[in-house]
């Protein structure tokens, strides 16, 4: 009986620690962006992409982690911002979606981003560096 019980311990600690690594797991995308949904109040915002020279689409969901170790993140609408600059100032450009979590459809579960890595270019906000208010 007690050997039956170490056996059941072991198979719900090795599960329960699965499902923390596909929680928890930092993982980093090579992919486009093509699009940008939510409002982040009613809707949670969500980044669309594509793998880089694929059609395969990768949705990432972009929200606030908050004090959720490791990750501390609290700037959703900020990532959305620079997503949403990305697709429209370098829409065939791949870049580098860091972030944590597994796509799994069924569950209608997204990987969350943390960051994004993209050329300097076109990341930029309007208005820098010779561009003329009008």
């Amino acid at each position: 009986m007690k050997q039956k019980a170490i056996t059941v311990s072991v198979v719900i600690v090795v599960i329960v620690l699965a499902f923390l690594w596909l929680l928890w797991g930092p993982d980093s995308w090579k992919v486009q962006i093509t699009g940008m949904t939510g409002d982040g109040r009613t809707v949670q915002y969500r980044i669309e992409t594509v793998y880089a020279d694929t059609s395969d689409t990768l949705v990432f969901r972009n929200a606030d982690a908050g004090f959720l170790l490791p990750y501390f993140k609290f700037d959703s609408a900020d990532l959305q911002a620079k997503a949403s600059r990305i697709s429209r100032n370098c829409p065939q450009t791949p870049v580098k979606v860091h972030g944590y979590g597994m796509r799994i459809q069924f569950l209608d579960m997204f990987p969350n981003a943390t960051s994004i890595d993209a050329p300097e270019n076109c990341s930029e906000a309007p208005g820098k560096e010779g561009e003329s208010a009008s």
